[in-house]
């Protein structure tokens, strides 16, 4: 299970996240994202339903071979850069992505000032194009990449992509 968002006050859980999903490259291994389960201010999750369902596909999917099964959200695979924009493309998108209430948030872009700006984000053949009007040159991306985690990016089965950051600052 992903570390929940909640007030870490002095880390950032967006680097243990980054962590837990890179562990994704070991054999057997599975996660469930749980950005948005979680409570900022009570460090167990009070939607375990959820959590436990999202642990079950993973299995099912993986370790009893159910090939119908839908198990994993849009997982952060590569960036190009288009001029002033960067294209994101994504692992586990047979489920076409969806942006939760019908916009994609907390997208941050940077240049190689290495300074966040809030970015413009939308959805474009199964990859996320994201941009902004005071970057000119962009060089990062980062998504969610904080304590709150607050989620915007799913799929349409209800699953959310996890945190992730395209830098190494």
């Amino acid at each position: 299970m992903q570390l929940p968002p909640y007030d870490y006050r002095h880390s950032n859980s967006a680097l243990f996240r980054e962590v837990q999903m890179q562990s994704l490259s070991i054999k057997n291994v599975g996660i469930a994202v749980t950005l948005d389960v979680g409570d900022f201010k009570n460090i167990h999750p009070p939607h375990k339903k959820k959590v436990g369902k999202r642990l079950a596909l993973w299995a099912l999917a993986k370790d009893y071979g159910k090939k119908d099964v839908v198990f994993s959200g849009p997982i952060y695979k590569d960036m190009m850069i288009e001029g002033e924009k960067k294209r994101l493309s994504f692992d586990h998108t047979d489920s076409p992505m969806v942006a939760k209430d019908g916009t994609l948030t907390n997208f941050v872009i940077a240049g190689a000032d290495k300074k966040f700006v809030p970015a413009k984000a939308k959805i474009e053949n199964n990859t996320i194009v994201v941009s902004s009007d005071t970057v000119a040159k962009p060089v990062a991306v980062r998504y969610a990449f904080d304590n709150a985690g607050v989620p915007s990016l799913f799929n349409k089965e209800g699953l959310p992509a996890s945190s992730f950051r395209t830098d190494e600052w």
